[in-house]
């Protein structure tokens, strides 16, 4: 089974290079990132990345890149024969979140623009939700902040515009109507997305939700062979 695999949000392909994903899988670049620039809307975003997965059978989306793999899975039922959704977020329901989503990235943008990346970055992986990155082997850290160091000032101030959660469609209503086989995987500690897991687990017709015991957010480095594990559970019959 070949994958479309995303990367979050300050991420790049080289993220996924730690996971066991099967021989042929495509893992592009999303807009804003490295040298890929923005070109319209979450929807366009969704329709580029759709289009890059022509030939994948298999789906693969974490954080950013999860919530672009939903928009995916909202727009194509029943295209993948498996999807594998990390840590990421449906979609926002009231204009009163969007508003509040948009003010908090509006001030990372500024950030960005006024005092450049290597501050944003600091900013970044501060927030309390990395917290559970803190026992981490110091190479790790540091090779997870070069990656982002990698990334243009103007590309993140973009991606954080157009493809922000303020930006996206609630995808709840949609995803009702999945058919592809769906795992979803959270970390422990990761309250707000073990919450969601367990909703969205509920809403998509047969999706599985695995728990990553002491994981936070970004399981991609903290359980990789968690996460490797269900790409590997696909490849038999």
């Amino acid at each position: 089974m070949r994958y479309l695999l995303l990367h979050g949000f300050t991420g790049s392909p080289r993220s996924l290079a730690g996971l066991a994903a099967p021989e042929g899988s495509l893992a592009p670049t999303l807009g804003g990132h490295l040298d890929t620039p923005v070109v319209g809307g979450f929807d366009d975003e969704v329709d580029r990345l759709a289009a890059l997965g022509q030939g994948c059978d298999g789906l693969f989306g974490y954080s950013l890149g999860g919530r672009f793999a939903l928009g995916i899975l909202a727009r194509y039922p029943d295209r993948f024969q498996h999807a594998i959704i990390v840590s990421a977020h449906p979609g926002l329901r009231t204009q009163a979140e969007r508003d509040e989503r948009r003010a908090g990235d509006a001030r990372f943008v500024a950030l960005l623009r006024e005092r450049g990346l290597t501050a944003f970055v600091d900013a970044w992986q501060a927030l309390p939700l990395w917290a559970s990155q803190g026992d981490l082997p110091e190479a790790v850290k540091a090779a997870q902040r070069e990656q982002r160091l990698r990334h243009q000032a103007e590309g993140l101030a973009q991606s954080l515009i157009a493809h922000g959660l303020a930006e996206m469609p609630d995808l709840r209503p949609p995803l009702a109507h999945v058919r592809s086989r769906v795992d979803w995987l959270v970390g422990e500690r990761d309250l707000k997305f073990a919450a969601l897991g367990r909703e969205l687990t509920g809403i998509i017709p047969g999706a599985r939700l695995t728990t990553a015991a002491g994981g936070g957010h970004n399981l991609l480095l903290e359980r990789p062979e968690l996460v490797s594990g269900l790409l590997l559970r696909e490849r038999t019959p």
